[in-house]
Formats: C-alpha cells, sequence, structure tokens
C-alpha cells in the first residue's frame, strides 16, 4: 500500500506541474494578465488536491482496516484458555410468566397535606 501512496502522490505533483506549465503558456500568449486561465488553473489545482487527498484516506482506511484484520486473525490463533458464556442476546424480551411474578415495586411515599386557606405570596 505504501507504493499506492507515493504513486497518488507523484500523479498529483505531475498534475500540479502540468496546470502550472498550461498557465504559464495561456498567460505569455495573451496580451495583458487574463483572469479566466488563471481562475482554471487554480481550480484545476484545488481539484487535483482534493481528489488526491480522498485518495490517499481511503488507502490510509484500507492499510487501517488490514492492520485489523491481521490482530483478530492472531487473536483467533491463540485460542481461548476459559470458556465464554454465551451472549445474551439483546431483543430477547422475557417469557409474560417471569413478568407478572416479578413483584411490583413499592408505591412512592404520599406527599405531605397542603396548607388550607389563602397564604400571602408577595406583597406589592
Amino acid at each position: 500500500m505504501v507504493w499506492v501512496q507515493r504513486v497518488v502522490g507523484a500523479v498529483f505533483a505531475v498534475g500540479v506541474l502540468a496546470l502550472i506549465g498550461a498557465i504559464a503558456t495561456q498567460v505569455g500568449q495573451a496580451e495583458g494578465w487574463p483572469p479566466l486561465p488563471i481562475f482554471l488553473g487554480l481550480l484545476g489545482i484545488v481539484v487535483l488536491l482534493l481528489v488526491s487527498a480522498g485518495c490517499l484516506a481511503l488507502i490510509s482506511v484500507a492499510i487501517s482496516a488490514r492492520r485489523g484484520a491481521e490482530a483478530l486473525r492472531r487473536i483467533a490463533g491463540q485460542g481461548l484458555s476459559a470458556p465464554v458464556a454465551a451472549p445474551a442476546r439483546p431483543f430477547s424480551q422475557p417469557p409474560l410468566r417471569e413478568v407478572a411474578s416479578d413483584a411490583q415495586p413499592e408505591p412512592a411515599p404520599a406527599r405531605p397535606a397542603r396548607p388550607m386557606g389563602r397564604t400571602l405570596v408577595a406583597e406589592r
């Protein structure tokens, strides 16, 4: 995978050099400073940068996935010395008899009685 990264970097460098050469040629042939070739050249460099960054990111993800798969194979090859309990099924429902037989929680204590009558809250 390292050689693929180097190829992507080389293609990016060659593309940038080609765009700079094309811009220099167009500016040299034109009278004055034409804005369109310069703008398109900069836009091309930005597109090259984004495409090469995306390629390098995908290559990096592939390298990480390969290392992770190798680590899992190595762990599986070592074997397990202790028995492992079966994992609980996350979406299994208990039978209704067990749910009905569970003790109901105790009700919350009653609130204290409120004082009756009018009370003054605030004065103006």
